[in-house]
């Protein structure tokens, strides 16, 4: 099985980057990629544990970008652990991501449940970890303000609920761009939850490599739907169970979800050709 959409805890996931590379042994991947949320922190861990148990391993990354207010993740895959440019770019969302959430943190306490943000800012920073909503309704969770993080969500966090606040970020074409730019390769990430199929056209022409076409929350139907349309813009096909760790109502597709070695093989040849064409090797 190959699964190119995991997360561990340096963004919003639940394993450590070793112990995710062991899920995913133990579930029948045997090439992954860690596409950590806005960082790169745990790909090296990954990639050396990956190493070990013999799997085929590609370094990645889920990049938020903005349009018309609403949250585009587009994929990035290299064959560098930490490849040149990207890592600014990151650490420049990450500041915006730490600005997000003070801003959460000040609408929570005027809804009267207030969170240690500080506390929650220093703490994700000493771990390598991103700060993102999850993380601030664990907060919430400890505050005793609510009595799971689906209810901060439900109650607090979720978008367009009363503590929410848009992120801001580049545009996808400009994210999709910086990934070509670098050596890389881009895919749209679970075309069939985000809902906007207008955007792809326009992503293709600034450069966008794949869609992402199986994915844990798409049926056969929309496997089927986006598998054509990236034939029809000439895109590759690219895959995975977008896992979180055990507790996450994706867990059940670690291992039965991805790409098939044909698609990983066309997307890993139009990498190699990119970061040639960038670094002079392939």
């Amino acid at each position: 099985m190959i699964d190119l959409h995991l997360h561990t805890n340096a963004s919003d996931g639940s394993l450590d980057p070793d112990d995710l590379v062991d899920a995913a042994y133990r579930a029948g991947v045997h090439t992954l990629s860690v596409t950590d949320h806005d960082t790169m922190a745990g790909v090296q861990v990954a990639a050396g544990r990956a190493t070990d148990l013999g799997l085929e391993f590609l370094p990645g990354v889920e990049i938020t970008a903005v349009y018309e207010c609403q949250d585009i993740h587009i994929l990035g895959y290299f064959l560098d652990v930490s490849p040149p440019g990207v890592i600014g770019f990151l650490n420049s969302q990450q500041k915006s991501r730490v600005e997000r959430a003070r801003k959460i943190a000040d609408k929570l306490a005027n809804l009267g449940s207030p969170i240690d943000i500080d506390r929650l800012i220093e703490q994700a920073e000493s771990r390598g970890r991103v700060v993102a909503r999850p993380l601030i309704a664990t907060f919430l969770v400890a505050a005793g303000h609510v009595n799971s993080e689906r209810e901060a969500f439900d109650r607090w966090l979720g978008d367009q609920r009363p503590a929410y606040v848009p992120i801001s970020g580049s545009s996808p074409s400009d994210v999709v761009r910086l990934i070509s730019r670098v050596g890389g390769v881009s895919a749209l990430a679970h075309p069939g939850l985000l809902g906007r199929d207008e955007l792809i056209p326009s992503l293709s022409r600034a450069g966008l490599t794949a869609l992402e076409a199986h994915h844990s929350a798409h049926n056969q139907s929309k496997r089927a739907h986006y598998t054509k349309l990236a034939a029809r813009y000439g895109l590759a096909v690219s895959g995975g169970s977008d896992y979180h760790g055990d507790q996450h109502h994706r867990a059940k597709f670690l291992g039965a979800i991805g790409p098939s070695r044909d698609a990983f093989n066309a997307l890993l040849n139009r990498l190699r050709q990119v970061h040639g064409v960038v670094h002079g090797s392939v």
